[in-house]
């Protein structure tokens, strides 16, 4: 059968909702103790999918108990936000600047890798500025403080 555009249109978005709804329900806790889904921040090269990742995360947080909602009029995945950690996996005197995250599900198996960037600058999840490096906004993170995430959204 050839299908005309407006027929393979419906039929995509058909799928793409109940898709990204069992995407989520892997990110949902058992419960209000958890264990609850992660993410995790790195500064260094962002491996290929799955991989590991080359070093110890800046910070890994917690997810909510229900890690978020399904925008089914933007095909978008937005996990509760904002949450935070305190870093404790930074350079000790430069601090680090995050370059790419990992979700993780409630058991701790990969879920997907993320873009990261300031708020603003359109990555996939987005965090706080702290400051301007050459004339570009950066979040630099220092152990100690706590990094919050401040959106994760995911197209679907």
């Amino acid at each position: 059968m050839d299908k005309s555009t407006a027929h393979t249109d419906a039929r995509v978005a058909a799928i793409r909702v109940p898709a990204m709804n069992a995407s989520l329900a892997l990110l949902v806790a058992s419960g209000p103790t958890g264990p609850f889904a992660t993410v995790s921040l790195y500064g260094t090269a962002k491996p290929a999918p799955g991989d590991p990742p080359g070093a110890a995360p800046i910070v890994t947080i917690n997810l909510t108990e229900t890690a978020g909602v399904v925008d089914t009029d933007l095909f978008q995945i937005k996990l509760d936000a904002p949450v935070e950690g305190q870093i404790d996996g930074a350079d000790p005197t430069l601090g680090t600047i995050p370059l790419w995250g990992r979700v993780s599900d409630p058991a701790g198996a990969w879920w997907g890798d993320v873009t990261v960037t300031v708020e603003g600058s359109g990555g996939e999840i987005q965090v706080e500025q702290t400051g301007i490096e050459n004339s570009v906004p950066v979040a630099r993170l220092y152990n100690g403080a706590f990094c919050r995430l401040t959106s994760m959204t995911f197209q679907g």
